[in-house]
């Protein structure tokens, strides 16, 4: 990796914004949610017990500030790629369990795979710093859009190959993004944090010049 030269202000303030890696952010951040929630709409609708369907989701609140505030001081995407391994292992052990307390611990492993969701909004920050509405949007979509995804999907596949299948389809869209966060996502420098935190100020005062 080339060394980096810190810029001037001036320099600094004139760096184009990664707008590729904005977009990326954008797409594949809540892809990767989506993906966690659906694991936990599956794990609910195929839970023996009504009390496993809180256990995924009082583990994933515990967890979430913590990871959010490690994915603040760490490299958001390296995090993410071994958060969603960690996903993928837990599918593909509901896969296979049998045992009540085997439900148990895949329902505690799915809470703390809610990580993924807390590194992806930390992630998100770098690349668009000030836009908190937009974040939230982006966040309730995927949400949104993972709960729909298990609700449409589960029931085909539970009728056509059974319901051990169900969690180990959630692993081919799951490799796919682990992908394409592996070719094409980077983390955001300080550096870019920086031009982009500026750029958002600057629009905030153009836009109320008299506040």
């Amino acid at each position: 990796m080339p060394s980096f030269t810190p810029l001037s202000p001036l320099e600094t303030s004139a760096e184009p914004v990664n707008g590729y890696q904005l977009l990326v952010a954008v797409l594949l951040v809540p892809m990767a949610s989506a993906l966690v929630v659906a694991s936990w709409t599956l794990y609910g609708l195929l839970a023996k017990h009504t009390s496993y369907v809180l256990l995924p989701l009082g583990v994933g609140a515990l967890v979430a500030w913590p990871a959010w505030c490690m994915a603040r001081r760490s490299d958001t995407c390296c995090l993410m790629q071994w958060l969603l391994v960690g996903l993928a292992l837990v599918l593909g052990w509901f896969g296979l369990a049998s045992q009540p307390w085997e439900f148990l611990l895949i329902g505690a492993g799915l809470g703390l795979a809610s990580a993924v969701i807390s590194t992806g909004v930390a992630h998100a920050q770098g690349w668009m710093p000030g836009r908190p509405l937009r974040l939230l949007v982006g966040l309730l979509l995927a949400l949104l859009a993972g709960v729909g995804f298990s609700l449409k999907m589960e029931p085909l596949v539970v009728q056509a190959y059974g319901w051990r299948t169900a969690p180990l389809s959630l692993l081919v869209p799951l490799a796919m993004v682990m992908l394409l966060l592996w070719l094409f996502v980077e983390a955001p420098t300080r550096k870019a944090v920086d031009c982009m935190a500026r750029r958002a100020s600057d629009a905030t005062t153009v836009r109320h010049p008299n506040s």
